[in-house]
């Protein structure tokens, strides 16, 4: 079950966004939902510094299982959507179910319920669903933003259509982001991970950005934390979330290169540490930046929760060889690379993970 749910994550990584419009920047869902986790969460945080409540595991959950459904029924355009929905809202809305009921035959039972809520209340009237749509329009309105400029007969009228939807977002958190230089300033540098090609030296048949690997690692540490249960999920879902924010500067370096020569990955390391610290974390909050930075810098430090994260990270890796030699890549890069993946998550000698390797 838990294998067929990683095999139709991977198809987030095909999807391209605005898929039916000319684009200057191709997206894919699985970067956009990415970037879509940092901007929501960056969100939450604002709110809990003012005093709101806010559960951020279900911010998170809703943002990595909000899509499923278009594994199944493919990315059906906005316009598209709306004009069904006017004709046939019933259609629409028994198509969809179909959707959620072919991704629920893989979740085992006993979590069947979350992941329908996650799919089905996303976008609710809570004030995690209010930070989910918020962080969507974001993350949407940039991408037209963008698009409008060299395609304007595609774009104007979703440009502006998400433009008058965010002036209807009550969160003060989401207008702060709007306002705030500085935060504008840090998000812009996250949304790097969206353009920021992993394995670059190497041709792909699918090619994935840091941000799309974000995405799935945070998905698989999800499934690996509710089988193990007694875990801190909130936890690890954030250091999987900011495990390969320092790439936003650096770029993917691959860690075949940081250990080519002895000395290289602690060099890495420690420029890493320096770009944060002085290009990322004074563009936020105080309380917000010290709560990031072991987050991004020390990710998979800290127990049970880091390892599942490094888990997830390999995990995420080693989908992403087995797409490439699955697709017929004849280069023997991947495969070498798949079997010492392979083994390093065996080394870890945990059994839930074991069972994921797909």
């Amino acid at each position: 079950m838990i294998k067929d749910l990683i095999d139709l994550a991977t198809v987030m990584f095909s999807m391209r966004r605005w898929n039916n419009r000319p684009t200057f920047e191709s997206i894919s869902e699985a970067s956009n939902s990415g970037f879509i986790l940092h901007v929501a969460h960056l969100m939450g945080m604002i709110e809990i510094s003012n005093g709101k409540k806010v559960d951020m595991s279900k911010v998170i959950t809703r943002i990595i299982l909000k899509d499923m459904p278009k594994c199944i029924i493919s990315d059906i355009s906005l316009s598209t959507k709306r004009m069904i929905q006017t004709l046939s809202p019933s259609a629409w809305n028994r198509m969809y179910k179909s959707s959620i009921d072919e991704v629920l035959k893989n979740v085992p039972d006993e979590f069947k319920a979350q992941f329908e809520d996650a799919m089905i209340n996303s976008r609710d009237e809570s004030i995690e669903g209010k930070i989910v749509n918020a962080a969507d329009l974001y993350a949407a309105f940039k991408e037209a933003e963008t698009n409008v400029r060299f395609f304007p007969e595609y774009f104007k009228e979703p440009f502006e259509s998400i433009k008058k939807a965010m002036q209807q977002i009550d969160l003060k958190s989401f207008h702060k982001i709007l306002e705030d230089e500085k935060l504008k300033n840090y998000l812009t540098q996250i949304a790097a991970l969206m353009y920021a090609v992993r394995w670059n030296q190497h041709p792909r048949t699918v090619p994935t950005t840091v941000a799309g690997h974000t995405f799935f690692v945070t998905f698989t540490s999800y499934l690996i934390a509710l089988e193990m249960q007694k875990i801190d999920m909130v936890n690890v879902l954030e250091r999987s979330i900011f495990h390969d924010v320092p790439e936003a500067l650096t770029g993917d370096i691959i860690s075949p290169t940081k250990r080519r020569v002895e000395g290289f990955e602690t060099v890495v390391e420690e420029v890493e540490s320096k770009m944060v610290n002085e290009i990322l974390l004074p563009l936020l909050p105080t309380e917000i930046a010290r709560y990031y930075s072991p987050l991004m810098l020390k990710p998979f430090d800290g127990g049970m929760e880091g390892k599942i994260a490094r888990a997830s990270d390999l995990m995420g890796s080693l989908v992403e060889c087995k797409m490439e030699i699955v697709n017929g890549m004849q280069t023997d890069f991947f495969r070498r690379s798949y079997e010492s993946i392979k083994q390093q998550i065996k080394s870890m000698n945990l059994e839930v993970v074991n069972q994921m390797i797909v």
